[in-house]
C-alpha cells in the first residue's frame, strides 16, 4: 500500500502530529527502509522508514510499524525503543560549533504506529506514561519518546484518509481480520467502501482483482451482486483492463490464453489442438468472456456459446 505512488506521503502528512507537518517542506517522503531499518528485520516490509525535509533544511526521519496483531503485542514499546534508538543513531550528523568544535547529533526520529487488529489498542502511546513513576520523576527526565497512533478500529471509514488510493488500502487493513469466514470479510469490506464513493469501492474491487485467481474473481464479482446489485459488471474490472492498468500490455494476449487454457486443463480435461488453436487466436475481449463463463458452463461448447459472460 506504502508503495503506491502518493500514499506513503499522503499518510505521513495526514497522521504525523500538525505542528510537524507545518514544518514540513513540500517535496515528496522519500523511502530510506534499506538504509535505517534494522538489517535483522529489513525482511519485514511492514517496518518503513521514510525522509521527509523541514523548512529549515534539517531532514527528519519517520519510522512506521504495521501492526498485523489482533491486539497490541506487550513488548511493543520495547520495539519500538529500538527501532527509533538504531534509526536515530545510523542517521546521526554532525554539527560544527562556533569555536568550531564539532559534535554529533541522532537525527530527529518521528514513529507511527498502524493498527487494524480487531481489539482497540490498549498500550500507552508515551513511554513516559507507561513506567508508573509520580509526576515529579517523570519530570526529572528519564529516557521518553511518543508515537503517534493510528488504530484503524477507532477511525470511521469516511475519514481514514483524504487520498482514495490511501482510503481504500486502510479500508482493507481495517476489515481483513474482522470475520473467520472469508466470504462474510468480503462482503462487510464492499459494503463499507461503497458507502464511502464510487471510486473507493473501485479501487477496493481493483486490489482485490490483482490479488486472486479466476475463480477468487468470480466469488468476488458475486460479492459485488450482492452488496450492489445490478452493478457488479458495471465495477469489476475486465481482465483485459487489470492488464492494462499494471502495465502488462505487451505480451497480455499470451498470458490470457495461456491461463484460460490452464483452467480448460483442469475442468475439462486437455485441450485439443482445436481447442487450443481457438483460444489462441481469439481476442482480448473474447478471452476475458470465457475466462468468465467457463466456471459456470457445463461444457467447452457452453462455454464458447454463451453471450452472457
Amino acid at each position: 500500500m506504502l508503495d503506491l505512488p502518493g500514499n506513503a506521503d499522503a499518510f505521513l502528512r495526514e497522521r504525523l502530529p500538525a505542528a510537524v507537518v507545518a514544518c514540513l517542506m513540500a517535496d515528496p517522503a522519500t523511502d530510506r527502509s534499506e538504509s535505517f531499518v534494522d538489517p535483522a528485520l529489513a525482511e519485514h516490509r511492514g517496518d518503513r522508514v521514510f525522509s521527509l525535509a523541514t523548512l529549515d533544511g534539517e531532514p527528519l526521519l519517520i519510522w512506521t510499524m504495521v501492526e498485523h496483531k489482533s491486539s497490541p503485542e506487550g513488548d511493543t514499546l520495547v520495539q519500538i525503543l529500538g527501532c527509533l534508538s538504531g534509526a536515530a543513531t545510523r542517521g546521526a550528523r554532525r554539527r560544527r560549533n562556533p569555536d568550531g568544535t564539532v559534535w554529533i547529533v541522532p537525527a530527529a526520529v518521528f514513529a507511527i504506529v498502524l493498527y487494524h487488529g480487531a481489539d482497540r489498542w490498549s498500550l500507552p502511546t508515551t513511554l513516559g506514561n507507561a513506567y508508573g513513576m509520580h509526576a515529579e520523576m517523570r519530570a526529572a527526565g528519564p529516557l521518553d519518546f511518543g508515537y503517534s497512533l493510528v488504530d484503524l478500529s477507532a477511525l470511521p471509514d469516511a475519514e481514514l484518509s483524504r487520498h482514495p488510493e490511501l482510503q481504500a488500502g486502510l479500508l482493507m487493513l481495517k476489515y481483513a481480520t474482522r470475520d473467520d469466514d472469508p466470504d462474510v470479510t468480503l462482503d462487510r469490506l464492499l459494503g463499507a467502501a461503497a458507502l464511502i464513493d464510487l471510486t473507493v469501492i473501485r479501487i477496493v474491487v481493483r486490489y482485490l482483482f490483482k490479488s486472486g485467481d479466476a475463480h477468487y474473481r468470480e466469488r468476488l464479482r458475486a460479492a459485488l451482486g450482492r452488496v450492489l446489485p445490478g452493478q457488479e459488471d458495471r465495477i469489476m474490472p475486465t481482465i483485459g483492463e487489470w492488464y492494462e492498468a499494471e502495465g502488462y500490455a505487451k505480451g497480455k494476449h499470451e498470458t490470457l490464453a495461456k491461463t484460460l487454457l490452464l483452467i480448460i486443463e483442469n475442468r475439462f480435461g486437455a485441450a485439443s489442438e482445436t481447442v487450443e488453436e481457438k483460444v489462441r487466436s481469439a481476442t482480448v475481449e473474447d478471452l476475458d468472456r470465457w475466462t468468465r463463463a467457463i466456471f459456470k458452463a457445463p461444457s467447452l461448447e457452453a462455454m464458447f456459446s454463451d453471450p452472457m459472460h
